[in-house]
């Protein structure tokens, strides 16, 4: 676990992607597909989004390598369109409400996704509350056994109603 908190935003981005690069690096020597390593990305919007960048490279090739990556963001209208289109080469979404000015990025977002129109996604998005989400990606058809893309709304309990609260 990285805390890059201490540090001025352009020495934590440097930090960020140098180690992104670093572990790239790494698995791509000794990953495997069949032992995944997860790294979680916080505001991943203040990081490269460009083609040809670590988050780039890790959405497109990660897998193969034993790369699972977990990113949030709570803006994606700073994004250009390549950029956002890259987000969707990740295998699962998860979407909260996200704020009022965004709605829209994150319909169109999902829209694409499942075939449905962003407006009926807005209306979804704004009705989210606090500790719910849409959950976009493959889940198992009990009737077949295979993999489908589904879309679930799910309710995320509190860490207190888990008992973990400090």
């Amino acid at each position: 676990i990285f805390q890059l908190t201490q540090l001025d935003p352009h020495t934590s981005r440097l930090v960020t992607e140098f180690a992104l690069w670093d572990l790239y690096a790494h698995l791509q020597g000794t990953g495997s597909k069949d032992d995944a390593k997860v790294v979680v990305l916080d505001e991943v919007q203040n990081l490269d989004q460009r083609e040809g960048g670590p988050l780039s490279k890790y959405l497109r090739e990660g897998r193969k390598f034993g790369l699972a990556l977990v990113m949030a963001t709570q803006t994606m209208s700073s994004l250009s369109k390549d950029e956002r289109d890259r987000m969707f080469n990740a295998g699962h979404k998860l979407f909260f409400r996200p704020a009022d000015t965004e709605v829209k990025s994150y319909a169109e977002i999902a829209a694409v996704a499942t075939g449905e129109k962003a407006n009926v996604w807005m209306e979804r998005l704004s009705a989210l509350q606090k500790g719910e989400c849409y959950s976009l990606g493959p889940s198992r058809n009990e009737g077949t056994g295979k993999l489908e893309l589904k879309v679930f709304r799910i309710g995320v309990s509190s860490l207190a109603e888990r008992g973990l609260d400090a």
